[in-house]
C-alpha cells in the first residue's frame, strides 16, 4: 500500500518536542517556516535558514574570527568571554547609539554615510560589568538615562559625556520607560516607582513616587505602550496613564488590572504584529510559571505552545531570561535567551501556533554542543538588524546574507514528525528522501564549494539516530541537482533529521518522502 507522506508529513512546521516525546518529537533549529500565500506556489510552508551574523564593530580586546572563503577549519570558540554587550539605544535623529559593553559605555557612528562599519567611541563608564542594561533618552532634554540594577548614569548628548547619578532619591532601577517627558523607573524588589523631576529634567524628588498597589505583589517591570504606563508584577499587571496631576503625574486605570505577572524582568518587550501594538513576556502568575504571554488592548493569552512551556519549566533559573523583537521581511520575532539555561527560543508573531516556535542556537564543532544564540540586545540602527554579543564585545548585523555567526558555524537542524502509518500501525518502507534545497548556491572555493546535507534516521521513536549519510545540496552553477537518499529501511516510527553546516543558503523548499507498507 503506497502511503502519500508529504502533505500529512509536514516538514515544514517548527519545534514541538511534547512532554512526551512519543507524541510528537519535532526540532527546528536555526530554521524558521516560511508561507506563501500564492495558491501557485510549489510548497505552501517552505523552511528559511535563520540570519548569520557579520561583524561591525568590536571594543577593544574583543571580537569574532570573521568568515573567510579560504578558510578550511572552522574557528576555535571565541576566547574573550567576559565582555558582554549588555544594552543598545539608538538616539535621537538616528545617527548615533550607545551600546553599554562591559563596563564600557560606547557612542555608535556609522564610518561613512551609506557604509557598513560602525565606529566605537567610548564615552564613560559604569561601575558594573555585566548584566542587562536598560536606556531612554528625553529627546529635546538633551539626555538619556541609562540603569543596570543598583545604579543609574546620565547621557548628555551635546557634550557625549556619561555621568552617575548621585541623587539621594534615585533608588536604583531595573528598567526605565519615557512618557511626556518623564522617566520611569522601578525601585527593585518592592513596589514602588518613581519619576524624574521637574518634567524632562535630569534632577529627582522624594515626593514623586507611588505604589503598584492594586494588589501586594512587588514591581518587577515597568514599560511604556501606546502612550500607557505598564506596571508588571510578580502576579498581576497595572497599567497606569500620564493624568497631569500636580504631586504626581500618573494614575492607575482603574478596572485594567491584568491576572499575569512577569518571571523575568527584561523579557518584557513590545510587539507590532498587524497593528495590534501589544506587549509579551515571560509570565507568572498565582496559578503557575514558565509561559510566554502576550498582551492585546487590556487582555492577555498564553502564546507558548505545551512543548515549549515543557522545555522552559525544565531549565532550573528562568529569571533571568532577556528579550528583543525585531523584524525580518514581514516576520517579526520575539527572541528569548535563557542565559543561565544556555538556550534561545524564537515566536514568530505572524504564524499559527505550530509554525510559531523554533531554536536559536550556535554551535562549537570542536566540544559538539550546542549553546545559545550569540545575540544578547538589539536595535536597528543604519539601515540593519544590530545585534551585541553576548561574550566578546562584538557588535554584528543579524542578516540571511551572512551563512556564519561571524566565522563561526551556523549549524541548522530539522527533526520530522514521525513517519508512521496511521491506518495500522504496521511497519513503514521509506523508499526515497528528496529535500528541495536552493539549487547552485556553493562556494567558489573552500568551505561549502561542494556542500552537503546529512540525514540521521531515528527508527525508535527519537530515541536514538543512526549513522549520518551525506548528500550533495548543489555547488555553484548546479542548477539541476537532486539532494536524495534512497533505500533508507523499515520502522514503524521513524523520524528524519536533515542537519546543514556548510556556509551557504541552506533554504528547504519542500520535502518529499516515498513511503509503503511491506
Amino acid at each position: 500500500m503506497a502511503l502519500d507522506l508529504f502533505g500529512d508529513f509536514a516538514f515544514g512546521a517548527g519545534s514541538d518536542e511534547t512532554a512526551n516525546p512519543y507524541q510528537d518529537a519535532q526540532r527546528c533549529i536555526n530554521f524558521y517556516p516560511e508561507v506563501s500565500p500564492s495558491k501557485g506556489a510549489k510548497m505552501a510552508v517552505a523552511l528559511l535558514g535563520c540570519p548569520g551574523l557579520t561583524q561591525l564593530a568590536a571594543a577593544p580586546g574583543g571580537g569574532a574570527p570573521g568568515f573567510s572563503p579560504t578558510m578550511t577549519a572552522w574557528p576555535a570558540p571565541s576566547a574573550v568571554t567576559n565582555l558582554p554587550v549588555r544594552g543598545m539605544w539608538v538616539l535621537p535623529g538616528r545617527t548615533q547609539a550607545l551600546a553599554v559593553i562591559g563596563s564600557g559605555c560606547y557612542l555608535v557612528t556609522q564610518n561613512a554615510p551609506g557604509g557598513s562599519g560602525l565606529a566605537l567611541t567610548k564615552v564613560g563608564t559604569l561601575a558594573s560589568a555585566s548584566g542587562p542594561v536598560c536606556i531612554r533618552d528625553n529627546n529635546v532634554g538633551g539626555y538619556a538615562v541609562l540603569v543596570d540594577g543598583p545604579n543609574g548614569y546620565l547621557y548628555e548628548i551635546a557634550t557625549q559625556s556619561l555621568s552617575q547619578i548621585t541623587d539621594p532619591a534615585f533608588y536604583g532601577a531595573d528598567t526605565v520607560a519615557f512618557i511626556d517627558g518623564w522617566w520611569i523607573f522601578n525601585k527593585p524588589g518592592t513596589p514602588i516607582f518613581y519619576t524624574n523631576f521637574p518634567q524632562y529634567g535630569t534632577g529627582f524628588a522624594g515626593s514623586y513616587f507611588a505604589l503598584k498597589d492594586a494588589w501586594s505583589d512587588n514591581l518587577v517591570a515597568l514599560i511604556e505602550n501606546k502612550e500607557e504606563l505598564w506596571l508588571i508584577g510578580e502576579q498581576t499587571t497595572e497599567i497606569w496613564y500620564d493624568a497631569g496631576g500636580q504631586y504626581f503625574p500618573f494614575q492607575r486605570l482603574v478596572g485594567t488590572l491584568l491576572q499575569t505577572g512577569c518571571k523575568a524582568q527584561h523579557s518584557v518587550c513590545q510587539l507590532s504584529q498587524g497593528g495590534d501594538d501589544s506587549l509579551i513576556w515571560l509570565g507568572r502568575n498565582a496559578q503557575g510559571e514558565n509561559v510566554i504571554v502576550r498582551t492585546s488592548g487590556f487582555a492577555w493569552r498564553v502564546v507558548s505552545t505545551p512543548a515549549v512551556s515543557n522545555a522552559i519549566a525544565a531549565y532550573g533559573v528562568t529569571s533571568d531570561a532577556i528579550g528583543y523583537v525585531y523584524q525580518e521581511d514581514t516576520h517579526e520575532f520575539y527572541v528569548l535567551t535563557f542565559p543561565t539555561a544556555d538556550r534561545t527560543w524564537v515566536y514568530d508573531a505572524t504564524m499559527p501556533p505550530d509554525l510559531a516556535w523554533h531554536e536559536r542556537r550556535s554551535y562549537d564543532p570542536y566540544a559538539d554542543a550546542w549553546h545559545r544564540h550569540r545575540s544578547n540586545c538589539y536595535m536597528n540602527f543604519a539601515g540593519m538588524r544590530i545585534v551585541g554579543d553576548y561574550q566578546n564585545g562584538a557588535l554584528y548585523q543579524l542578516t540571511r546574507g551572512a551563512t556564519t555567526d561571524a566565522g563561526w558555524p551556523l549549524r541548522a537542524v530539522r527533526r520530522s514528525p514521525y513517519i508512521w502509518s496511521a491506518q495500522d500501525r504496521e511497519r513503514v518502507f521509506m523508499q526515497q528522501l528528496q529535500v528541495d534545497f536552493t539549487l547552485g548556491q556553493g562556494n567558489a572555493s573552500g568551505m561549502g564549494s561542494n556542500p552537503q546535507a546529512r540525514l540521521r534516521i531515528s527508527r525508535d521513536y527519537g530515541t536514538t539516530y543512526g549513522s549520518a549519510v551525506q548528500a550533495p545540496m548543489g555547488a555553484a552553477g548546479q542548477l539541476t541537482n537532486r539532494c536524495i537518499w534512497r533505500r533508507l529501511g523499515f520502522s514503524r516510527g521513524a523520524v528524519a533529521e536533515i542537519e546543514v553546516i556548510d556556509p551557504v543558503n541552506r533554504d528547504i523548499a519542500g520535502v518529499t518522502l516515498r513511503a509503503a507498507a511491506p
